[in-house]
């Protein structure tokens, strides 16, 4: 697990009101690779994160995602109130024990990576769509659209996602998605669209959603919509994460939504062989 935090003379040029609850208005994302038959081994040596932070109780959070498309990926994505909660949030890490302790286990968990990236994206109020319905406690799948607009489109992309969310209303289409924009660690003009699901059923209602979509806008305007999305993006690509428990550090507020899923119960030991073989005997 690899962390990147921007240096505090950004986060002094930079800040952004800070959000009480979800939507976060800065997100640090790390993007882990993982090599081809590590997938376990990944996994239980990052289980130690979570663990470090709580043990130093590093006062922002961290949620894990899972790819279930694309590459074999782990998403771990910081939220923060704001970009000087950023340069807090460094400042901690730059404190013993937590850099000692993350540091070890940083090199623990290179041995099981192809590559990893970084990159922060600030929150696009005006990109996104019903975010209040967005329950991060509930949430256990996402859908992570990647959009990269090409240079100049900006105010183009801004009024098809207008055109878009009113026909979307006027379908009576109730679902979150949360816009971000990628300000660093890629190249420019990436947007990322996060719709987070209670569950994988909400996949199967996507073809009555279109219908529905296709009705309010009319036939021949969505026809001429995406076809407009060429003009407007040069790539997209959309794809599916599973949130992981075990490698997130979340606050109280949110476990307690589901304390079943976000701190579940050691599973039961079986008896031990030599116990059960003495008892058969009996």
């Amino acid at each position: 697990m690899r962390l990147k935090l921007l240096p505090s003379a950004l986060a002094a040029a930079c800040l952004l009101p800070a959000f009480a609850q979800n939507p976060s208005a800065v997100l640090q994302i790390t993007r882990e690779v993982v090599k081809e038959g590590h997938s376990s081994i990944h996994e239980k040596t990052d289980t130690d994160f979570p663990q470090i932070l709580r043990k130093s109780k590093f006062s922002y959070h961290v949620i894990a995602l899972n790819s279930m498309s694309g590459a074999n990926e782990v998403w771990f994505v910081f939220g923060y109130p704001s970009f000087e909660d950023v340069a807090k949030g460094g400042g901690e890490f730059d404190q013993q024990p937590l850099k000692g302790d993350f540091d070890l286990q940083d090199a623990r968990d290179g041995e099981h990576r192809v590559s990893s990236r970084s990159m922060t994206a600030v929150y696009r109020k005006d990109l996104s769509y019903h975010p209040e319905l967005a329950v991060l406690g509930k949430t256990r799948f996402l859908t992570i659209g990647s959009y990269r607009i090409k240079l100049g489109h900006e105010e183009d992309m801004m009024a098809g996602s207008k055109a878009l969310y009113g026909a979307m209303d006027k379908a009576s289409l109730q679902f979150p998605v949360l816009a971000y924009q990628v300000i660093a660690g890629v190249p420019d003009g990436l947007y990322l669209f996060i719709e987070p699901m209670e569950s994988l059923k909400t996949l199967d209602e996507a073809p009555a959603r279109d219908r529905a979509l296709i009705g309010a806008m009319g036939a021949e305007n969505f026809s001429r919509f995406n076809k407009g999305t060429g003009d407007v993006f040069t790539t997209m690509e959309t794809d599916l994460f599973a949130v992981n428990p075990q490698l997130s550090y979340m606050s109280k507020e949110t476990e307690d939504a589901d304390p079943d899923f976000w701190r579940p119960k050691p599973s039961a030991k079986p008896a031990p062989e030599s116990h059960q073989k003495e008892k058969k005997t009996h």
